[in-house]
């Protein structure tokens, strides 16, 4: 990546300060403290892993080396406790380690690394440092100058963030606007630059927790200005932030605030002006503690002086960038720098130090291109070497086999025997096999047919109480017509006659009494008649359909005060077949009797849902409840009357209750 001015070495220090899991500036005293922690015995394994990712986020800016020997440590301990979440906390730090040092192909193999890590473990600490990690990833792959890969990984960051409710969210997802803007920015489209930018600082209005934050989002859009050459809004935007800045106190903050004046100050040209804001910010940077940004104030400051025109001053000052370049470890931005140095030495015609800066530039250059080849190189001797191990094993071989004849030609008599032998033995093992595998056939031949013959009986056995359960049906509904209209016209009949005689003058007041006695007793009889006729068939049932039918039910026996009985039905509306109706509300008849005579309970709550040409019943009460087993072994002619009838409905039976338990009785069938 070229080395310039542009907004991705402030981004690289914003994400380290702002997304989840990342440090801020380290200081001595604290990191002091962290090292106190590692020698307490006590510190479990989790928690020493813990400080050690902490080390080394607070190192990577400034000891690259010892940072990664923190974080390998923390993954090896992680790895033998098997915490998926910690292991990629190691790897997610030795990812940014390789990347502050240019070596983007391994950062990505490590940053990849860790996002599988991440969701290995699944939780929710894990989600959201992977928003950072996938944020790292992003920023790699604009080094690598894949610009679309890094969209996508900035916008997948983007949509978790927005659906999270971590704390810091709004930080998050500022800095991540503020990362999607600069991609726009490298692509020079300043239109969605500035969206994004603006959309970075309203999120960033939104936390109160890290007003830096706040600040470096507010300077990202001096730099639109910037770009756009509207120099006016840029100047009055810096005023702003100076402002802010000052109320937080931030070094960092200050440090990007004259960054953003120097290069106000270097576009219109007032040299001195850019001079001085560039040192400062150096010095803000000193004060921090952060090699990186020293590195680039001084990168800075060094093409300023070329543009005064002061070219001594911009050598030495680009050699103390190059040294700081150096230490981070960073050849990319070492091999830029040493391009920029052989440049000014050829405009003041040091024709000779510019060759010498060219010179190492290309050396540079061709190592950091070398990796590549060195590893094809590597690949094609490792065949090549491969290659003739496998030749010499060949011709070891072949000698060998000169040595081997002589033994073949006597092993082969020997082999020719013990072949015939094994050929004979096989024949007889496929022979035995053979006919045990038709005895097999037939045995399964003969179990199929018993089955079939099995499910032949119960089919007839079903249909067989079909016909018993309908002609009992016929019978009852015969019935209940012949008691309702003979019987009961007859009894009625005769209590007309006898009411007519008891208002006769003639009879004396005791046989009037008796008459009077005789006629209440027909009322009951004709009561009863009514209430035996009704069971046999309801009235309802017939007329108005299986829903009313079961309301009428329900209500005699809630009034009754024998039970206090719930009914709940749903689509019973359109009325089904009549058969159907009166198997339903046989099976609830029956469960209801049960329930009133053996359960002793208090409630009881009937469902019964008809969707499209399924039904559902479900009846349920709180009463002593029984042992299923031992029923079902008894086959009661209660429990057979039910299974048969749900057997008409080609329904299924589940009946789940234990003693004290109460019980529930399930039907799931089909509408006919």
């Amino acid at each position: 990546m070229a080395v310039t001015c542009s907004r991705w070495f402030f981004l690289t220090i914003i994400l380290s300060s702002f997304l989840p899991g990342y440090p801020v500036p380290a200081q001595t005293p604290y990191l002091d403290s962290l090292k106190h922690e590692l020698t307490d015995a006590k510190t479990s394994s989790a928690h020493r892993i813990d400080v050690l990712v902490e080390l080394g986020d607070n190192l990577r800016n400034s000891s690259h080396r010892t940072a990664g020997d923190y974080y390998l440590e923390a993954y090896q301990l992680a790895k033998q406790i098997k915490d998926a979440y910690r292991q990629g906390e190691a790897m997610g730090g030795v990812g940014v380690i390789h990347y502050y040092q240019g070596e983007f192909d391994t950062a990505m193999y490590y940053l990849d690394l860790a996002d599988s890590l991440y969701a290995l473990s699944g939780s929710q600490v894990a989600k959201e440092s992977a928003v950072s990690n996938k944020a790292n990833i992003g920023n790699v792959e604009v080094a690598r100058g894949n610009y679309v890969a890094a969209t996508r990984y900035y916008l997948a960051a983007i949509q978790t963030m927005e659906r999270s409710r971590a704390d810091n969210k709004w930080e998050v997802l500022g800095t991540l606007y503020g990362a999607l803007a600069t991609v726009y920015s490298d692509l020079k489209q300043p239109d969605k630059t500035l969206e994004y930018d603006l959309k970075a600082v309203d999120a960033s209005l939104k936390q109160k927790k890290n007003p830096e934050l706040t600040g470096f989002v507010e300077l990202y859009v001096v730099d639109d200005y910037l770009g756009l050459n509207d120099f006016p809004k840029a100047k009055a935007q810096l005023a702003r932030v100076e402002t802010f800045a000052y109320k937080v106190q931030s070094p960092a903050l200050f440090h990007k605030l004259y960054l953003g004046y120097g290069r106000l100050y270097q576009k219109t040209r007032h040299f001195p002006e850019a001079i001085a804001s560039f040192k400062k910010a150096a010095s803000y940077a000193r004060e921090t503690g952060d090699v990186f940004n020293q590195m680039n104030a001084f990168r800075c400051l060094g093409l300023v002086y070329r543009d005064a025109q002061d070219y001594p001053k911009s050598v030495a000052t680009l050699e103390v960038a190059l040294r700081l370049s150096r230490e981070l470890g960073n050849r990319r931005l070492e091999t830029g720098i040493i391009g920029q140095l052989g440049d000014i030495e050829r405009l003041q015609q040091h024709f000779k130090a510019a060759a010498e800066y060219y010179h190492r530039y290309i050396r540079l250059s061709d190592s950091l291109n070398a990796g590549e080849t060195s590893r094809k190189i590597n690949e094609i001797e490792n065949r090549y070497q491969s290659k003739q191990r496998a030749d010499s094993i060949l011709v070891l071989q072949r000698n060998s086999q000169l040595q081997q004849l002589a033994l073949r030609k006597k092993e082969h008599q020997v082999i020719f025997s013990l072949s015939s032998a094994f050929l004979l033995l096989l024949v007889g093992v496929l022979l035995y096999r053979n006919l045990r595998g038709k005895h097999r056939l037939l045995k399964q031949s003969e179990e199929l047919q018993n089955r079939r013959i099995q499910e032949l009986e119960t089919e007839r056995k079903l249909v067989a109480a079909q016909s018993l359960m309908k002609g009992q049906e016929q019978e009852r509904s015969r019935l209940a017509k012949d008691l309702h209209d003979g019987v009961g016209g007859l009894l009625s009949g005769m209590k007309l006659s006898l009411s007519t005689m008891s208002g006769n003058q003639f009879l004396s007041e005791e046989n009037a009494r008796a008459v009077d006695n005789i006629i209440g007793q027909l009322d009951n009889s004709i009561n009863e008649l009514r209430r035996v006729s009704h069971n046999m068939m309801p009235e309802a049932l017939i007329k108005y359909g299986l829903k009313e039918a079961l309301e009428n039910y329900c209500e005699r026996i809630d009034h009754s005060g024998q039970l206090s009985v719930r009914l709940q039905t749903y689509g019973l509306e359109r009325r089904m077949e009549q058969d159907t109706e009166i198997v339903l509300y046989r099976i609830i008849q029956e469960l209801l009797t049960n329930v009133i005579k053996h359960a002793e309970a208090k409630e009881v709550l009937i469902q019964l849902v008809r969707e499209a040409d399924k039904i559902s019943l479900t009846v349920e009460d709180d009463g002593k409840g029984f042992d299923i087993h031992s029923a079902l072994e008894k086959k009661g002619a209660g429990l057979q009357n039910i299974q048969a009838r749900a057997g008409y409905l080609d329904g299924i039976l589940d009946i789940r209750t234990s003693p004290g338990e109460g019980t529930s009785v399930t039907i799931e069938g089909t509408v006919k």
